[in-house]
């Protein structure tokens, strides 16, 4: 159980979202610290919930913090700040506050709820930024996609990208699992390009996971919600990252140093991996997986494999 002051003191850094994301990242790949941990997982939730403009910003930089690579002055922006409702803290505490085998059973559906607790002006300045990646305007242009056909996927011979994606469909369950058909007429309303890139992820995000070679446990369902964020933005992934930061700063579990190299090698796969959602699949969908990547030119996700976690004090 959270205490009382914990989480008023864990509010306030979220609500702030003081803090530069480089060298928090390069700080904790050296040492795991309790309060390192909270400062980055109060930006991440910062940035999700509250600044959305300052996401490319934050990850990129954290990123680079924690692969070694060089770091850059945070980019300040001076825009007034959405507000967090009581319903949104007393949601986010109590699936904190769940038994972990309880919580990963209701995740998905408890980050969609938190989602709808958000200040209502949170999907127009989302919408500004998802518009800056590329392909987006692409895809916003060619509208929302079709539904995939199971039946015209049966086609496709063993060992093609068809093939393969019409089993995941069939298997169906995954990061993404709350994000289903049912979904659609509420997204429809969304601000552009929200719509289109939602419709994407709902239809496509196990698609692109065979091409980028994301898949396998729970810890590759973390990379590729990173991926999604360095991709397209996708908003409800980074509200699950950075629940997952905030969840895993205050558990502090064996495997952390992992989870955190799946966030940030994640993303910055999603950013170095040309546009997913500006890709025409059908004339794709017979060729061998290897095949698909070479002619896209995607280079497939390597799990992360710390030989050394870092140090860890409390």
């Amino acid at each position: 159980m959270v205490s009382v002051a914990i989480r008023t003191h864990f509010q306030e850094m979220i609500e702030s979202g003081s803090g530069d994301a480089g060298a928090l990242a390069r700080g904790l790949h050296r040492e795991v610290t309790g309060l390192g941990l909270r400062a980055l997982a109060s930006k991440a939730l910062n940035v999700a919930a509250l600044t959305p403009e300052r996401l490319p910003d934050v990850y990129d930089n954290a990123a680079a913090g924690w692969l070694g690579l060089p770091v850059f002055p945070p980019k300040l922006r001076f825009r007034d700040e959405l507000r967090l409702s009581p319903a949104f803290w007393e949601t986010l505490w109590e699936l904190v506050a769940l038994p972990a085998d309880v919580r990963d059973q209701v995740f998905p559906t408890r980050v969609l709820e938190l989602a709808g607790e958000l200040d209502p002006g949170i999907n127009a300045r989302m919408a500004e930024v998802a518009s800056t990646y590329p392909g987006v305007a692409e895809a916003e242009a060619r509208g929302l996609p079709a539904p995939y056909d199971l039946d015209a996927l049966a086609v496709y011979r063993p060992g093609s990208l068809g093939y393969a994606f019409r089993q995941e469909l069939l298997r169906g369950d995954g990061v993404a699992a709350p994000f289903s058909e049912t979904l659609l007429p509420l997204i429809r309303h969304m601000p552009p390009p929200l719509a289109a890139i939602n419709s994407h992820v709902i239809r496509s995000w196990r698609l692109w996971a065979l091409v980028a070679g994301h898949g396998g446990d729970s810890r590759a369902d973390v990379a590729m919600s990173a991926f999604l964020m360095g991709q397209v933005g996708h908003h409800y992934s980074a509200l699950a990252v950075a629940i997952t930061l905030v969840i895993q700063s205050l558990e502090r579990p064996a495997d952390l140093g992992l989870t955190l190299d799946c966030i940030f090698r994640g993303w910055m796969h999603g950013r170095e991996t040309r546009p997913l959602i500006a890709v025409s699949w059908n004339p794709l969908l017979d060729l061998g997986l290897d095949e698909v990547r070479e002619a896209l030119g995607v280079v497939a996700f390597q799990p992360p494999l710390l030989s050394v976690a870092p140090r860890r004090r409390d």
